[in-house]
């Protein structure tokens, strides 16, 4: 095996057989048949993983076998030479199996994202990172090297697919029988998007197939249940619910009592992690949200299942990695894209400052969303119009300017991020030198319709091909000439950002993070699955939708109501490091009242030193 893969490698590849990597490494083979964009359902392969300390290409054949499905995904970048894969692992039935990849929890559904315009490798990553910070699920990430029967492709990050599942998106599951009550008010998954994310080809084929449209004409795209498995009675309830939000904005009204339909802390999180990413995306397309279940506990309390924004996903057009080069590339007021990143402004064109935000430059990616997205595409992809009457209502941006300052102060700190920065770039320094002797596309623009210097074997031609998203065009940013520059210059420009959103938002950073971690569950996947196994208990799976499900606090009043599961040091710290009041709490529920020194203060609440969320 390994003679024939070191005779079916160029030059450079057949080099790094003699190498140890950092990495781990994953092998895919197709068994002659051809993997590319035109392959729209996954096609049976196998995949062996190495996953040591270090890894040897040459020591392949002693790697963890699995049977997997895969075809290439994505959109836009599924005509890269470059492209994504999704990846199902299955079992000797050809159905999908749970497997751990690189220590993650278990699953079926992988994603195999090819960073390629973002020439950072860590666009995705980052952001990822930033919306677990804020205390929210986003999937986990892992990089590695990746060959395809027998041909370097270069560094690949492996992503969890957003799906409902304990370890991810952690909504109730709808059965064929949940079609009237409580039962049917969830959970559901969906993205707003193009049509043909679920059946190939974006932006072809009718939104029927997929899902359905709201009365504001938006494509709702079915990710849980799926259009297939879903009961008529349950696609009903969830269009009537979103039809019910956006009426609320419709007509003269002023969205009077969205509160009651929308998650106020997903809605506020997720809308500064667009815009602190400066995703090109933002809001119209890839915005996947969620709905739990309502719920009445034994005293008859009922706790509703709201609109929740995310998880989040897909950043290779964000973080000033326009299609437009630097000086140009995505640049504008502080570093804001001010025209819908790849596009250019063909789907945005700002509206100015709205609600009392100064906006000098028209730098809000919200407000770029407020024009819809027509010709190209049609009037289905815009912002939705309920977010946009939320961004413009007092409240919202009285909530967003606090929440601004406790994410900036903290788990958002510059330094907090370079911390994290600073770690990857010593993890990936050999890898990124790996990946771009297989892909020389630094300094100079990148995209669609590149060259492959070693084709896919088994394919007529190294890329995808056909349908609306194959224009050739350029959506690589800076072009640095080198990794290091690459990696300095998103360093430098997320930076920018945050300093000019401080500036919008009348805040001022410390000078050192008040708080660097979130109280987030992490589930301890390996112990719960070998509990599981033995079959000594039913095992306890927290939500993941919030910072922590079972931790958090409440407000009324002067007075807290603290929910917690693993007790503590509890603190009110102000947004300048001063401890304001500071007590032990036991598990369970503890009320408090506010001391008068932290009340009219902005504060941050925090469990044995890390962040908790309202």
């Amino acid at each position: 095996m390994i003679k024939k893969l070191a005779l079916s490698c160029s030059f450079a590849a057949c080099l790094s057989l003699a190498q140890t990597y950092d990495l781990p490494i994953v092998f895919v083979d197709t068994k002659g048949r051809c993997l590319d964009s035109k392959v729209t359902e996954k096609i049976p392969a196998t995949m062996k993983v190495l996953d040591g300390k270090t890894n040897n290409v040459a020591d392949s054949a002693k790697g963890t076998l699995y049977d997997i499905g895969i075809k290439v995904r994505g959109q836009s970048s599924a005509l890269f030479p470059k492209p994504g894969y999704g990846v199902e692992v299955r079992d000797e039935k050809g159905e999908g199996k749970d497997v751990s990849l690189f220590g993650l929890p278990p699953s079926d559904d992988w994603v195999f994202h090819g960073p390629y315009v973002d020439k950072s490798l860590v666009r995705n990553a980052l952001a990822h990172w930033l919306f677990r910070q804020a205390g929210h699920y986003s999937p986990r990430s892992k990089h590695f090297d990746l060959y395809i029967n027998g041909v370097y492709r270069g560094v690949y990050v492996l992503l969890e697919k957003i799906k409902r599942d304990k370890y991810r998106v952690n909504v109730s599951k709808l059965k064929e029988t949940d079609i009237s009550g409580e039962e049917v008010t969830g959970g559901y998954i969906w993205a707003f998007d193009k049509t043909g994310t679920n059946t190939g080809g974006a932006g072809n084929g009718p939104i029927e197939k997929e899902g359905f449209s709201t009365s504001d004409g938006l494509n709702v795209i079915l990710h849980y249940p799926k259009k297939e498995n879903i009961k008529s009675e349950q696609e009903a309830y969830l269009k009537k619910y979103l039809n019910d939000l956006e009426g609320l904005f419709k007509n003269g009204k002023n969205g009077q009592g969205y509160e009651k339909y929308v998650d106020m802390t997903s809605a506020l999180d997720y809308v500064l992690h667009e815009e602190v990413t400066n995703n090109a995306d933002s809001y119209w397309c890839s915005f996947f949200l969620h709905k739990p279940k309502d719920k009445t506990d034994s005293n008859g309390v009922k706790t509703e299942g709201k609109v929740t924004l995310g998880p989040a996903w897909d950043f290779n057009l964000a973080m000033s990695n326009g299609s437009q080069p630097e000086n140009g590339g995505g640049q504008g007021q502080g570093g804001w894209n001010q025209g819908g990143g790849m596009w250019g402004g063909g789907f945005g064109g700002g509206m100015g400052g709205m609600g009392g935000f100064s906006s000098s430059g028209n730098g809000w990616q919200i407000e770029n969303s407020m024009k819809s997205g027509q010709g190209m595409m049609g009037s289905s992809l815009k912002a939705p119009n309920w977010l946009l009457g939320m961004w413009k209502d007092s409240h919202y941006q009285s909530e967003l300017k606090k929440r601004w300052a406790e994410l900036r102060s903290g788990v958002w700190h510059t330094k907090t991020m370079d911390k994290y920065l600073d770690s990857m770039k010593t993890y990936l320094k050999s890898a990124a030198d790996r990946n771009f002797k297989r892909w020389p596309n630094l300094g100079k623009s990148s995209g669609q319709g590149d060259n492959d210097p070693e084709p896919m074997k088994f394919c007529n031609q190294g890329g995808g091909g056909g349908g609306m998203w194959n224009m050739n065009m350029p959506m690589g940013g800076y072009n640095a000439t080198t990794w290091d520059g690459e990696f300095e210059h998103l360093r430098k420009k997320m930076k920018e950002r945050m300093a000019w959103m401080d500036q919008q938002l009348g805040f001022t950073e410390p000078a050192q993070a008040i708080v660097t971690e979130p109280i987030i569950h992490e589930p301890d996947w390996q112990k719960e699955e070998e509990e599981k196994q033995k079959q000594k208990e039913t095992i306890r799976i927290s939500k993941l939708g919030r910072l922590s499900p079972t931790n958090y606090f409440e407000v009324n009043g002067n007075m807290l109501e603290i929910q917690t599961d693993i007790g503590g040091t509890f603190a009110l710290i102000d947004l300048n490091g001063a401890v304001l009041y500071k007590t032990q709490i036991k598990t369970g529920v503890t009320t408090v009242e506010i001391p008068s020194k932290a009340r009219n203060k902005h504060w941050i609440a925090t469990l044995n030193g890390k962040m908790m969320n309202r």
